[in-house]
């Protein structure tokens, strides 16, 4: 199963020298006990809507493959469109398939098809 976690560009970038994605969600970092945010395809509208909708960073879907992710040690919940990924996200290996930058237009995120464009990862 795809997932996608968004993220502000800056803490995306932010973390990849320690190779570890230490971010919830928005402005909550990953502290013991917490798990990342994610939701498939279907509900990253939703998301940006309700959680990133009056945010003007730039944002990034990092598109996870569920199974990969998995393969790392890592456990996975999904209930309906919401997942929680629990540890930080490995930002090389397979799991995380793209990094593709999001579209705000006429004040609104655009969810991206991320089965249509797979964008190259950093």
């Amino acid at each position: 199963m795809t997932l996608i976690h968004i993220a502000i560009s800056d803490d995306w970038e932010a973390c990849r020298p320690f190779g570890e994605y230490e971010v919830a969600t928005r402005g909550i970092p990953l502290v013991d006990g917490d798990f990342v945010r994610a939701t498939t395809p279907g509900g990253t509208q939703r998301v940006l809507d309700d959680v990133f909708g009056d945010l003007g960073l730039p944002l990034v879907a990092i598109v996870i493959d569920e199974a990969e992710l998995r393969n790392t040690g890592l456990h996975v919940d999904v209930t309906g469109d919401a997942a929680s990924i629990w540890g930080p996200l490995p930002q090389d290996g397979p799991a995380i398939v793209a990094e593709t930058p999001i579209e705000r237009r006429d004040g609104r995120w655009l969810a991206p098809d991320v089965h249509a464009d797979q964008t190259s990862r950093g």
